[in-house]
């Protein structure tokens, strides 16, 4: 299970994630779950960069397009019965210190309302907080944790087969990019 599960350290230099985070740390809206906003199950908050607003912007997404474009790329050279088409969808998520349960619970990315997600990109973008770390469970009560630096990616295969949590954030604020590619 864990060959599945690819780890690559410094996608994107530290300055570069400072920018993104300039460019699309506002305007934020709760996140939700297919059941809607639960904040003891999903607790932060989430903007598409899809959407941008102005040149810088624009340019800010170009750029993290291109970055989970290679990613998705890299994935796919790894295991050669991946193939994609395109990113179906990246946002920019910032986890935040408070007194609900979890970052993000154990939860899958792919299901019959989410349709469009094969592999999962989780990219974080700063190191100014504690908790947050990114957990696996492989089932038979194997859970696996990877700790992000900044500008580290995680990529995984979006099924049912590898459920995931981001921990509760005990201190600071963290920010991550996520996106799917089909």
């Amino acid at each position: 299970m864990k060959k599945y599960i690819k780890e690559i350290r410094k996608v994107i230099p530290s300055k570069a994630c400072q920018k993104i985070i300039k460019y699309f740390g506002n305007d934020f809206d709760d996140a939700a779950t297919v059941g809607g906003v639960d904040k003891d199950v999903r607790n932060c908050l989430t903007r598409t960069l899809l959407k941008p607003k102005s040149f810088g912007q624009r340019f800010v997404s170009n750029y993290v397009q291109s970055i989970f474009y290679q990613i998705a790329d890299s994935y796919a050279k790894d295991h050669q019965s991946f193939e994609f088409e395109k990113i179906s969808q990246l946002d920019l998520l910032m986890y935040e210190t408070n007194n609900y349960k979890a970052g993000y619970d154990f939860h899958k990315d792919f299901g019959s309302k989410v349709t469009e997600r094969h592999i999962s990109i989780s990219l974080n973008l700063n190191d100014s907080f504690e908790g947050g770390e990114f957990v696996f469970d492989l089932g038979n009560g194997t859970l696996e944790q990877y700790v992000q630096g900044v500008g580290d990616a995680i990529v995984f295969p979006s099924n049912f087969i590898f459920p995931h949590k981001v921990n509760k954030i005990t201190k600071g604020t963290r920010y991550a990019l996520i996106g799917w590619a089909i």
